[in-house]
């Protein structure tokens, strides 16, 4: 008969190679996650959205305060009250559209990204979502103050950098809230 073929090698522990491919990272329902600069600019796109009408009450209320205007370094009623209200607003926009059902801001929306929750891949509402925003970006609500504005300035370039060296591409403030940031297209 036929030559009896040499014995197979005993089964290697090593992955096979995977030629330069790198599969996606996914979250547990296999929604791929969404890439830093997604994020970056989704973000860079919502500041810009919420400046507008910052920009136009600003200057209307530099023009009637009078001299020292809106970044002067003495606080203000005015000034402090007008910076209160940016406040709100800043944190109802994130808390509101990331906590919907849809998980999306207005940069989000153009980017395709959403917030998810971690553990059951819905939304996580906008309790959580302000906490979220207000992990990664503090100065929303305190940054009007002189100097702690520039120190948590320091802290939320970190925070918005940390995804970046996290196996998961979780941000401190994804941690914190038990969120995903997933493409949803």
């Amino acid at each position: 008969g036929r030559p009896t073929p040499p014995p197979r090698p005993p089964p290697s522990n090593r992955p096979p190679p995977n030629y330069g491919y790198k599969a996606e990272l996914t979250d547990r329902f296999g929604r791929p996650l969404a890439a830093w600069w997604q994020r970056l600019v989704a973000i860079i796109v919502d500041l810009l959205i919420l400046s507008v009408p910052r920009g136009i009450i600003g200057a209307i209320f530099i023009n009637t305060a009078g001299s020292g205007g809106f970044y002067s370094t003495t606080l203000r009623a005015g000034v402090v009250a007008l910076a209160i209200i940016f406040a709100a607003v800043d944190l109802a926009y994130f808390s509101l559209l990331n906590g919907s059902e849809q998980g999306q801001t207005l940069g989000q929306m153009l980017l395709g990204i959403a917030v998810r929750d971690t553990a059951s891949g819905g939304a996580v509402g906008w309790q959580r979502a302000g906490l979220r925003i207000l992990v990664l970006y503090p100065g929303i609500a305190l940054g009007w103050l002189p100097l702690i504005g520039a120190v948590l300035s320091i802290y939320t370039l970190v925070a918005a950098l940390s995804p970046l060296w996290d196996a998961r591409r979780q941000g401190f403030h994804d941690k914190v809230t038990r969120t995903d940031v997933v493409k949803v297209r």
